[in-house]
Order: structure tokens, then sequence, then C-alpha cells
């Protein structure tokens, strides 16, 4: 092995006072790499698991959108195979560790990495897309939609194209051509990202709800874009190490931004819909928000129980009841309503399925009724 490893070359002379290393050991890049890409998974699994429990048991019926978002986590654990498979064709070693015959294998590599990278955002976004599209009727939004989601699955298929064909690193090696979609990808993922999260600004704006809560409304919704901050990162790495010829090294740390930016899109996507989940097994955190509601509900219907008063009113009056078959003493009711008859009040929550939910079913605090 030693002998074999003495009369290697790698593709690219070695710094001085570096000596190359075709041992085949992890280097510390790969296992940042494991460690991130492991972690990064199972979380986006945990709260993709959240959200079809949610979807599926809670609201009884899964819908188009997370159908799209399970697909787009299948697409993260394929990149996550795919990149870990590359570890033996040197991704995430430096190029003078590298051989020829690796390098080609690398190339090959690369290929399914660049398509599992425009695919898999562009199943999130579609996810977020179709969930704006069930939740508002309003024609403008949805033509909005319709836009975005034709100019992202267009953007797509064309990068698709241009890598399996034109760029294709394996028949036409000119590493610029890739960098230059590589860059591309990141702007356009970022631009269309703010787009899409600009689009449910006007069904906030419409919600009969106060304006913290419409604020809170709107942090939550962007969450479904937070992706971007990480794709900002990510082009800033990408856009100074672009003509850096160490390419197996550096784009393996910029995929661990990568990996990051394609777990959040499921991660963030999913967490939009988790308020059912909340609400039905961590009530606590959504007790403030309905306290204060409830708090500011309108004049004359802001308690519900043996006494009511309307605000501003000074005259107050009780309400009582009697047995039935009693008759009704008159001579002691000193101004009281007499309650004559008794009418048992449920409160039952629209039973949500498929593409039922509302933008304020969705996110909106619940209204303390305070009838019980």
């Amino acid at each position: 092995m030693s002998s074999n490893a003495s009369t290697m070359q790698g593709v690219m002379p070695p710094p001085k006072g570096v000596t190359p290393d075709f041992s085949g050991e992890r280097t510390d890049l790969q296992r940042q790499v494991l460690v991130v890409y492991s972690a990064m998974t199972a979380l986006s699994a945990i709260i993709l698991a959240i959200r079809i429990y949610t979807r599926g048991f809670i609201n009884n019926g899964l819908g188009l959108d997370d159908y799209l978002v399970i697909l787009s986590w299948m697409g993260c654990v394929a990149w996550f195979v795919v990149c870990i498979d590359a570890f033996q064709y040197g991704f995430g070693d430096h190029m003078w560790n590298v051989t020829p015959d690796q390098l080609l294998g690398y190339l090959r590599t690369l290929i399914g990495i660049c398509v599992l990278y425009v695919w898999t955002p562009a199943l999130s976004k579609f996810s977020l897309l179709v969930l704006y599209h069930r939740i508002s009727p309003a024609k403008s939004i949805r033509t909005c939609v319709y836009i975005l989601a034709a100019l992202v699955f267009g953007y797509s298929l064309s990068i698709t194209i241009v890598v399996t064909g034109p760029c294709n690193p394996v028949s036409h090696p000119d590493p610029s051509c890739l960098k230059d979609i590589n860059l591309f990808m990141a702007i356009i993922n970022i631009l269309t990202d703010f787009f899409i999260m600009m689009i449910p600004l006007p069904m906030i704006h419409q919600l009969q709800l106060p304006r913290k809560q419409k604020i809170a409304l709107g942090i939550i919704f962007a969450l479904g874009s937070g992706v971007i901050i990480t794709s900002m990162v990510r082009i800033i790495y990408v856009y100074n190490y672009v003509d850096n010829p160490d390419t197996t090294f550096y784009q393996a740390t910029a995929c661990i931004f990568s990996e990051v930016e394609l777990t959040a899109g499921v991660i963030c996507t999913s967490m939009v819909l988790l308020k059912p989940f909340v609400k039905r097994h961590m009530p606590c955190l959504l007790s403030f928000s309905s306290q204060g509601q409830s708090n500011n509900t309108p004049s004359g219907t802001r308690s519900f129980g043996w006494f009511s008063k309307k605000k501003g009113v000074g005259r107050s009056y009780e309400l009582q009841s009697n047995e039935e078959g009693e008759t009704w003493d008159t001579s002691h009711t000193n101004g009281a309503i007499a309650v004559t008859k008794s009418y048992d009040v449920h409160v039952v929550g629209r039973d949500v399925r498929g593409d039922g939910e509302s933008t304020e079913e969705i996110m909106a605090p619940d209204r303390a009724w305070g009838v019980k």
C-alpha cells in the first residue's frame, strides 16, 4: 500500500512543505460534513414527522403540499447519501490528495449533487405555494402563486438540462460552467424565497386580528422562507472561493451550507402548519395569546358567566334560573331577568379536512370563549 501511495500523484501539486496523503482516511472536513448532514437530516425528519402527524391525524387528511415537502425531504436524504458516497472520490479532501481516477468518479457524482440541489429546494417552494393557493381564494394571490410556480419549475428544468448537457462535468470539464450555475442558483433561490415570503402579507393584512397578532403571524409565515439567511451566507462563501482551484475541498465546505439550506427548507415549511399540534399537546404555548385576545374582545361580550356587564354601562343585571316546574316569584326579582329555559351550549370546532383551512385557522390564536 505504501509503495503504491509513493507512486501516486494528485491532480494538482501540494503547497510547499505539504506531503500528499493517499491513505483514504477521513479528513476533518469530511467528519464535519458527516456530523452536520446527520444532525440536520435527523432534525428535519422529526419536524416533518410532526407535520405528517398533525395533518394526517389531527386535521384528518394530507394535502398536495404535504406530499411535496415529503419529496423534498427525500431529496435531502438522497443528497446526504450521494455526498457521503463521494468521499471515496476525494469529496472533502484537498486536490493534491485526489488521483485523476478519483477525480473522474467525483465529476460523475457531481452531476447528481447538482441535480438534487436544484430540485430539493424547488419542491419545498412548491409546497409553500400550494399552501398559499389553498388558504387564499383571492385571484391576485393565486396569480402570483402560478407565476412563481412556473418560474421555479422553469429555471429548475433549465438548469437540469444544462448540467446534464452542455455543462456536464465529465464530457465538458471546464469548471467555470458549473461555478456560474452555482452562483446563479444561489441568487435565484434567494430571489424566489423573498417573493414567496411576500405572498401571504396581503392575506395577513386582511385578517380581523390585533396588530401584534398580525405581526406574529407574519413572522411565523416568514419561517417558510427562513432559508434566505442560509442562502445568503452560502452565496458569500461561494463567491469568495469561486476561483479557488482546490475544488473538492471548498465545494465540500460550501455543501455544508447547502445541506443546512435544503433541510431548513423542509423544517421552516413544516413549522408553518404545526399550530394544531401545539394546541393539542402543548396548549400552554398558546394560553398567553388566547388570554390577550379574550381581554380585547368587543364591548358587551367580555365575559360569559353568572354576571355579565357591558363596558361603560352603569347598570347590571343578574341572571338567575329556577328549577323546571317551579313557579317564578316575581316579588323578589329586584330587576333580575328570569330565565325559564336553559340550553347546553357547545362550541364545536369545524373538522378540517384536506384543503379546508383558512389563514386564521392555521395560525391565528384561538378565541377564548369562556363557555364551558
